[in-house]
């Protein structure tokens, strides 16, 4: 009877100490997976019903009149800048260094965009001619009818308490060359530290080389940086930079500034 009495507490015992050590386990893994101060809430240009093609604030009648532009401008088809934009959110304090957060001296922000060169009327016109003559001015590869367009944008002074917005803009002439967007994705870094996972946008239906997106942005189960590797992926994409611009760097800079993250600037 004894003997069985002792049995029954050591079971107990250790049936207490796997609970405990589940319970820390657990608590350990929490900490390692909510080690991040950011995190991404929400990424707006691509997608459902996003309207990415906005009109720069001071383009009007009496602005073209004055720079002496023509109706003949619009048969470029250009109808305005696209715009896209990330909301994301700073905890009060730092989970791994267990210390409040007064500032963040500088945060990294990298914006990926994959662009359709088919949804261009001018690439469109020109992609038959290009194919027969084996490229473009402008345009080496008529294979390549899609568009990395990236960019890393340090911004400053980024305090917790408060929601923060941050936005970047293709131009008009751009947009009329490159087509339409299909995919967005935004990655933010502190100190080469990713924060949070990368957020990402895919328009509905969107393939390349006939293969649909999903599998291309998400790896090993989780969302990828999939601009690093998509080029040795297939021979349709051509990377292109010097387009992307942070809204400060637009006339969207006079709408609304006070609301977004200010940049560094070099």
């Amino acid at each position: 009877m004894k003997s069985m009495m002792l049995l029954m507490v050591v079971a107990v015992l250790c049936a207490g100490e796997a609970m405990a050590q589940g319970r820390r386990g657990g608590a350990n893994a929490a900490g390692k997976g909510d080690g991040a101060m950011i995190q991404i809430r929400e990424i707006t240009g691509v997608g459902g019903d996003s309207d990415y093609t906005v009109v720069a604030p001071q383009i009007d009648e009496k602005f073209k009149k004055k720079i002496n532009h023509t109706d003949s401008y619009k048969k470029d088809n250009v109808k305005g800048w696209h715009y896209f934009e990330v909301a994301y959110q700073v905890k009060s304090g730092d989970p791994v260094a267990k210390k409040p957060i007064l500032v963040l001296p500088e945060v990294e922000i990298t914006y990926a965009l994959l662009y359709d060169m088919k949804k261009s009327k001018i690439a469109a016109s020109v992609a038959q001619n290009a194919k027969k003559a084996g490229g473009a001015i402008g345009w080496d590869d008529p294979k390549q009818l899609y568009s990395l367009i990236t960019e890393t944008f340090t911004y400053t002074s980024i305090t917790p308490g408060r929601e923060h917005y941050a936005a970047v803009c293709v131009p008009p002439s751009s947009v009329a060359v490159y087509g339409d967007p299909i995919l967005f994705s935004v990655q933010i870094k502190v100190n080469g530290v990713q924060q949070g996972e990368i957020k990402t946008e895919l328009a509905g239906g969107a393939k390349i080389d006939d293969k649909d997106l999903k599998g291309l942005v998400v790896e090993n189960g989780k969302p990828s940086a999939w601009w690093e590797r998509i080029e040795n992926l297939t021979q349709s994409v051509v990377k292109r930079e010097g387009i992307l611009r942070d809204r400060s760097a637009t006339p969207f800079v006079m709408a609304g500034d006070a609301f977004y993250d200010q940049v560094k600037t070099k």
